[in-house]
């Protein structure tokens, strides 16, 4: 007993996985999808823990679910470590904003106050959407085998962008679209 919870079912260490998502709670800011970038290099192409494949699964069932993409952490964890590595890896991950989400509550009305503060989170926005558009095509790279998925993706992203078109019915969508069209 103690040895599966110290080791999961995949031989990853509990304590490494708490530590890889510790790790990555620490830049866990700006919003879930700067966790993109840094969840696929950390996991699938560093760790090995998840295939591109399941990878991206990971992304779509956390993007169906009433949380945020974080909630790819507990399926990685799972993945790794059935339930035990689920509970790590999603209170690992969550445990630096938790943390400094008590200790901003008492000094947010100061520090929103200051211009050195706010251009810092400023300049966080150019790196954050660089992240995102290499993610975009690390994913794109492999998903998009045909030119009906790039049409299939096209739409979806006019459909989001141009229309706000839930994303949760853009992924309902490519979902009846690869059933209709197939690979």
């Amino acid at each position: 007993m103690i040895g599966k919870l110290l080791f999961g079912a995949g031989g990853s260490s509990m304590f490494g996985l708490a530590w890889v998502f510790l790790k990555i709670g620490f830049v866990f800011f700006g919003g879930g999808f700067l966790l993109i970038p840094l969840l696929h290099h950390e996991l699938v192409v560093n760790r090995a823990w998840l295939t591109q494949t399941e990878f991206i699964d990971g992304v779509a069932i956390s993007q169906l679910t009433p949380g945020p993409v974080a909630i790819l952490a507990t399926f990685c964890g799972f993945h790794q470590g059935g339930v035990v590595g689920a509970v790590v890896a999603t209170v690992f991950v969550f445990l630096p904003a938790f943390a400094l989400m008590v200790v901003m509550t008492r000094v947010y009305e100061r520090a929103r106050q200051m211009d050195g503060a706010r251009r810092v989170m400023d300049g966080f926005l150019p790196a954050i959407v660089g992240l995102l558009i290499a993610s975009a095509f690390d994913i794109g790279r492999v998903t998009i085998l045909t030119p009906w998925h790039a049409v299939v993706g096209v739409l979806a992203l006019v459909a989001l962008v141009r229309f706000s078109v839930s994303p949760a019915l853009l992924i309902l969508g490519g979902a009846i679209a690869g059933a209709l069209i197939g690979r």
